[in-house]
């Protein structure tokens, strides 16, 4: 069977759907985080696999890249990162979300300082955040 430029169009399309909608349905209880303040415990990537604790992240924002993709950038108060569990501010991309939950908890004053410095959507010189969704 041979494909054409037609099935091949639709397969492409069918595909990108899927990856998009896999992300976006992180979207709404992330912005209601980062709108309200709130925690989110997540799993992320490859942390199970790991023997890593569920992350908590306070979200201060959930942008579009410039690649079509969703990224939330918040300050991590529990969990691996590289193989330790520290606090940092991070940016995750949504694709590679496992889980979300929101969750009781307030900002803590470092996370609080990191979110009032606000983010370009940088790191660095490298900038790749084309649009801000929710803050």
């Amino acid at each position: 069977m041979r494909l054409g430029v037609v099935e091949i169009g639709l397969v492409v399309a069918v595909a990108c759907a899927s990856s998009a909608f896999g992300q976006s349905k992180f979207e709404a209880p992330l912005c209601e985080a980062a709108k309200t303040g709130r925690v989110v415990e997540m799993v992320y990537d490859k942390d199970a696999s790991k023997g890593c604790a569920p992350r908590l992240v306070d979200v201060h924002q959930v942008a579009i890249g410039n690649n079509g993709k969703l990224y939330m950038h918040g300050y991590q108060t529990r969990g691996c990162t590289k193989g330790r569990d520290y606090a940092s501010k991070r940016i995750f991309r949504l694709d590679k979300t496992k889980s979300v939950e929101l969750i009781d908890g307030a900002f803590g004053e470092k996370s609080q300082a990191v979110k009032l410095e606000g983010w370009d959507g940088c790191i660095g010189s490298n900038c790749f955040i084309e649009k801000n969704i929710c803050e």
